[in-house]
């Protein structure tokens, strides 16, 4: 059974906290599955990239840039044409490429190309338009930077059925534009969130036109805009972070509404670093004996590193943006530690277990290989809500809520404890009084949904204010939720 998402609490930051003591917030990394999308077509190559995924009637759809262009081992590029492509899968876990024979690719049709372009394409995201009011030949959106007068605008297009795209026409905000853009409709405030990509000077001065940028020492950044009918749009300036939050280059977004709650905005950016000045190590790295002449012929892509952090919102302008990496480009190989590593696919996917009995888990899709070899779309893992923790040690932690409201007759929580951990949940008055009867048994294992048992009836208290106490011993607490 589906729990109401507005009821959803996420342990994911310290908003409901009021008080604590030997209690920390846990960042938990996703693991690593299988490959779920393998790109050995002819039309497909080392940069390959930018990916969205939708879930269309039950089929995931993942629409991602194929760039048939390979670096060569002195450093040269065979260029070729870039398109878009789309596989489908009904499980999460491996995509398919359907026989599409929309455009043609070096005399055949016979290809999973669904949309091409005469103009270079860089990026190109899909959405589906949850708005109730949006026409239905535009349900399916999609953005692209477009070259005007030698500056990038922002080209929507519109589609039915997400196979075939028309132009709609650009988009009335300033940017650059050269990522992946993405948008968001946000039903609790009834408005499109558009999140996209922008420089500044260290000075703080932003930079709209590739005249005034440097793209070694600018700082790349992501803007937001809202509109209420996605024609006229109010343009907010750079998203904001928690106040002592490092700023350092943000190469993508991948801004979205999280499905399973609808007051939290997730994103998984990836985080740009030009490393120049200290490329002594690459001496020692993946494919050294290609980096200097990589670097003569492209500069920052011998030198610039990527990895992914996760940041969280409750309203989409300010976030909270944690610097350790959520991603890095793991152990070093034949194909990583290079320019264009841990670019996440937009949008997540719930997926069977690997484990019998167990409950769905969340998937999430990455690139690798990015400019050596054809890249590869790789599956990773986590639990439902598993991104964040609250997590109280072998000996004890506490947490006291602020008061939140008793919406249903049955408490559930998202928890996995150690064989000799547990949670102990007791609800209090707003004053923070136990209430008599309202004391759980210690609550111990690892379910993503196990209800919590009172003395009393929990459908006495719904609609009243209350605070949880919450004791966690070596245990973890995700999310829990009133239903």
């Amino acid at each position: 059974m589906k729990s109401n998402v507005n009821n959803r609490i996420l342990c994911w930051d310290d908003s409901l906290i009021e008080k604590s003591s030997n209690v920390e917030i846990r960042m938990h990394k996703m693991e690593k599955k299988n490959l779920a999308l393998v790109c050995d077509s002819e039309w497909e190559g080392a940069y390959n990239c930018y990916g969205s995924l939708l879930n269309v009637d039950g089929v995931y759809r993942l629409y991602y840039r194929a760039d048939a262009s390979r670096l060569m081992a002195a450093g040269g590029i065979a260029s070729s044409e870039v398109v878009i492509c789309l596989a489908e899968s009904t499980d999460g876990i491996v995509f398919r490429k359907p026989n599409l024979c929309k455009y043609e690719f070096n005399g055949t049709k016979n290809n999973n190309i669904v949309f091409s372009r005469p103009n270079r394409i860089d990026s190109f995201s899909v959405f589906y338009d949850k708005n109730p009011r949006c026409p239905a030949c535009e349900k399916f959106k999609a953005f692209s930077s477009y070259k005007v007068d030698g500056n990038d605008q922002l080209m929507c297009y519109v589609s039915a059925d997400g196979y075939d795209f028309k132009e709609k026409g650009f988009v009335g905000v300033k940017g650059t534009f050269d990522s992946f853009n993405t948008l968001v409709w946000d039903e609790d405030t009834e408005q499109y969130f558009l999140f996209y990509r922008a420089f500044h000077k260290a000075d703080g001065r932003e930079l709209f036109e590739w005249k005034d940028i440097d793209v070694v020492s600018d700082i790349r950044h992501v803007r937001v805009a809202t509109s209420k009918d996605f024609e006229n749009w109010t343009e907010h300036g750079r998203i904001k972070f928690k106040e002592g939050q490092q700023e350092y280059p943000l190469y993508t977004n991948q801004i979205e509404k999280y499905y399973r709650s609808s007051n939290k905005f997730i994103g998984f950016p990836v985080r740009y670093c030009d490393r120049v000045n200290e490329k002594d190590n690459f001496s020692f790295m993946a494919l050294s004996d290609r980096r200097d002449s990589i670097a003569k012929k492209f500069g920052r892509s011998a030198t610039a590193l990527t990895d992914c952090i996760i940041m969280t919102s409750p309203d989409g302008f300010t976030f909270d943006k944690r610097d350790e990496s959520f991603m890095t480009p793991g152990i070093e190989a034949r194909n990583n530690w290079w320019y264009g590593d841990c670019y996440t696919v937009y949008g997540l996917a719930e997926t069977a277990s690997d484990e019998e009995g167990a409950p769905n888990e969340i998937s999430m899709y990455v690139g690798e290989n990015y400019a050596v070899k054809s890249v590869n779309f790789r599956r990773y893992t986590t639990r439902l809500d598993g991104f964040f923790s609250w997590y109280g040690s072998y000996s004890g932690g506490e947490v006291v809520t602020r008061p939140l409201k008793i919406s249903g007759g049955s408490m559930k929580l998202n928890f996995a404890s150690s064989a000799v951990g547990k949670i102990i949940v007791t609800i209090c008055d707003t004053d923070g009084a136990a209430l008599d009867g309202y004391t759980s048994y210690p609550i111990f294992g690892d379910s993503v949904d196990r209800p919590v048992v009172f003395e009393k009836d929990l459908s006495a208290l719904s609609g009243k204010e209350v605070r949880l106490k919450l004791e966690l011993y070596d245990s973890h607490l995700y999310s829990f939720t009133f239903e």
